[in-house]
């Protein structure tokens, strides 16, 4: 019985199997020159062909991409041309309009641009094969002979699957480069804003304005790779320098260049050359002649411009639009820190206006109290004659409260010291034992009124490094509080001990305590608890703020440790030892 056999496959040819190749080799890699060198170098082997070039289209425009002769020269070209140049080309045109590959002789030499002429001289023969994705052509790829052997239709299958594959490759080129771009334009914003956050951070650093417009300059020149830059307020079309890097012209007031105004109130950065710069007022050509190239951008915080940021450059070249963009983003952040540093240094300047009409006011009127109090004294010991009762007693209360206006004026105007920074602080190292004696010495009157008990715990003898006076200070307040704020005869202990780093000093006692809703202001100036029976005790609502102050003012602290309503307070005085 005789088996009949099966005919062998038929083996891929030799042009067809590196065509698969080719595809094989675009499917390995994502690099478009690389993907484009392989399409080019081996489907002009694959082909038998002289020279293959391979175009994208893009925007109605042929971008040559790259072009590969025999010789083994891979040449880059991209030139542009418009679709209509190649109207003069009917094999070229023909493949575009109907997106098949057509076969010819010649192109046309004398519709060629002159750098192709010479080269086209010596082609016989071209293919040209439209890339086609999604319906439409995204490039070509034309294979050229020298030699005269036309391609024929053998030559179709092929070039449709050299054709498909270089028109994948071509498109995941494209999509490949795009995605690259995209992430180098994320790195470099991402990259910008960092600088921009750490610039506002650096910014941020500072409190004072003078400090705040100093960083802002430099970060600024940093940016952009300028040579000099300055701030200027805005106050209607003019401007007022209130920092530059050369410390010229600060304070000085001059008119906006009107082109600047117009980009500003656009919210726009304005570039100048410096034949542009014109309109620079007479008085300010010293700071501008310097700088070829210009470069202002506005502040504007909420909408609004409230300054104008300008850098200058000494060599006349264009600031990069990058580096720009990014100036925008570090001056969007810094208008921010610079109102905020304008806000805060018009509160000091309120605050020091405040505590100068404080102090001013507080010894105009200490003068007539001591003459005040100085003749009730005279009067009440005889110096005029002897007294009825009646207007004795009156003139004891005058006295009393003559007295007290003077406590409370001593005390206004120490505040005022402090506040306005004239309250320096000694730094001398003495026993807190000695302190704490003297103070328990001057409040024991106080207690015996009250019928109340200060009790002094026996601890280490530590020495402190502080100002006496400052200490004793705060101790007199603290005892008082303890003393008045009480609704029976009060207990107050007092006790010194090491606490880490610091010589701790407590103040305890059993009287009304302070409750959770007073916690958080009993160390504000002029504030008092607002339980009814504090309220009822005559008080400033000074003592803590100052005892505060003068505490951080030596270089330690205070802070209540410790209260519940009715059962009592503990204040903690922190001090460096000695």
């Amino acid at each position: 019985m005789a088996v009949a056999r099966a005919p062998r496959p038929a083996e891929p040819d030799g042009e067809l199997a590196e065509l698969i190749q080719i595809a094989l080799d675009v499917a390995g890699s994502l690099e478009p020159r690389e993907v484009i060198a392989r399409i080019l170098e081996r489907g002009l082997h694959a082909l038998h062909a002289d020279r293959a070039t391979l175009s994208s289209l893009v925007d109605q425009h042929v971008v040559i991409e790259a072009t590969y002769g025999r010789a083994g020269a891979l040449t880059w070209v991209g030139q542009r041309y418009s679709l209509d140049y190649f109207a003069g080309q009917p094999l070229v045109k023909k493949a575009i309009d109907t997106m098949q590959p057509t076969f010819g002789g010649r192109l046309a030499i004398d519709q060629a641009a002159p750098e192709f002429r010479q080269a086209l001289a010596e082609v016989q023969h071209v293919a040209v094969l439209p890339l086609v994705h999604g319906g439409r052509v995204i490039g070509m790829l034309v294979l050229s002979r020298y030699q005269d052997r036309p391609f024929r239709a053998a030559d179709l299958a092929p070039l449709t699957l050299l054709g498909a594959i270089s028109g994948l490759a071509l498109r995941n080129a494209r999509l490949y480069e795009e995605g690259e771009a995209a992430r180098k334009r994320a790195d470099e914003t991402t990259a910008r804003l960092r600088a921009a956050v750490e610039a506002a951070e650096d910014v941020a650093s500072q409190v004072q304005l003078d400090q705040v417009l100093g960083r802002l300059l430099q970060r600024a020149v940093a940016s952009v790779g300028a040579d000099g830059a300055s701030v200027a307020r805005l106050e209607g079309t003019e401007m007022v320098l209130e920092s530059t890097t050369s410390g010229e012209g600060i304070g000085t007031r001059w008119p906006i260049v009107p082109r600047v105004l117009a980009e500003a109130k656009k919210g726009r950065p304005a570039e100048l050359s410096a034949g542009e710069y014109t309109g620079a007022p007479e008085g300010l050509e010293s700071i501008v002649q310097p700088f070829r190239r210009f470069l202002v951008a506005p502040l504007a915080v909420g909408g609004e411009t409230i300054g104008l940021l300008a850098l200058g450059r000494f060599r006349d070249e264009p600031f990069d639009p990058a580096a720009v963009q990014s100036l925008q983003q570090l001056s969007t952040l810094g208008a921010l820190l610079l109102r905020n540093a304008r806000l805060i240094a018009q509160a000091q300047d309120a605050e020091r206006a405040k505590s100068e009409f404080m102090s001013i006011a507080v010894h105009e009127l200490r003068a007539p109290l001591t003459v005040t109090g100085g003749y009730l004294e005279m009067v009440l010991e005889g110096g005029f004659g002897e007294l009825p009762k009646g207007l004795a007693d009156v003139l004891t209360i005058a006295q009393r409260k003559t007295e007290e206006a003077k406590a409370l004026a001593d005390e206004l105007l120490t505040v005022a010291r402090l506040e306005g920074r004239a309250l320096t602080a000694r730094s001398d190292r003495f026993a807190l034992h000695d302190v704490v004696r003297e103070a328990v010495t001057r409040a024991r009157p106080r207690a015996e009124l009250v019928k109340g008990a200060i009790k002094t715990e026996a601890g280490a003898d530590l020495a402190v490094k502080a100002d006496r006076a400052m200490v004793g200070k705060i101790l007199d307040n603290l005892l008082n509080n303890a003393l008045a704020y009480s609704d029976h005869s009060p207990t107050v202990s007092i006790a010194i001990h090491r606490e880490g780093e610091w010589v701790a000093l407590s103040v305890s006692d059993d009287g009304i305590g302070v409750s959770a809703l007073d916690q958080g202001r009993i160390f504000a100036r002029f504030a008092r608890g607002t339980d009814q029976r504090v309220l009822e005790k005559p008080g400033t609502g000074l003592g803590l703020y100052l005892s505060r102050g003068l505490a951080e003012q030596m270089g330690g602290s205070l802070t209540l440790a410790s209260s519940r309503p009715g059962k009592g307070s503990t204040f903690v005085l922190r001090l460096p030892p000695g």
